[in-house]
């Protein structure tokens, strides 16, 4: 059976989604054992004592920790949402009629991004172009698979 356009555009962006969610999820990891680390070590109240010099507002080790296992676990439930959209990203562009649950996680996704994006600017580090960049480009890739994987649903008809 001959792909679609946006079938083979699906295929293209699922494997490119897949190796993302791996740095995602490995990121994620990276955070988790950094957040318990800081929480065990006396580095977090050090940290803290430099945010509450600088902002004026108290914080304590224990939050600052929190903070970046709070990080670490949305990284990995976005590196994990990912991975599973682009595994059903391939099979959905050998066969439309499974599109479905792709756009699902598609929306999904959308979702977990704005909620980073939401979580950066808590925390202050949109101020940096790294969060700036990575914000933009994972709402955009969350979008695009999205539009993809509505053309793909509606072309199959569900």
């Amino acid at each position: 059976m001959e792909r679609s356009g946006s079938q083979k555009f699906l295929l293209v962006i699922s494997i490119i989604n897949i190796i993302l969610a791996v740095f995602i999820i490995l990121s994620g990891i990276a955070f988790n054992l950094a957040g318990g680390a800081l929480g065990a070590s006396s580095a977090a109240n050090e940290v803290a004592s430099q945010v509450t010099a600088e902002t004026g507002v108290a914080v304590t080790g224990g939050q600052i920790s929190f903070l970046v296992v709070a990080g670490g676990l949305l990284m990995l439930l976005d590196g994990i949402v990912r991975l599973v959209m682009g595994i059903l990203g391939v099979r959905a562009a050998n066969d439309n009629q499974k599109i479905m649950p792709v756009w699902v996680l598609a929306l999904a996704s959308l979702l977990i991004s704005i909620l980073g994006i939401v979580s950066n600017i808590i925390n202050g580090q949109m101020g940096s172009p790294s969060a700036i960049g990575g914000a933009i480009g994972s709402i955009a890739f969350s979008i695009l698979m999205f539009w993809v994987a509505n053309n793909i649903k509606t072309q199959a008809g569900k």
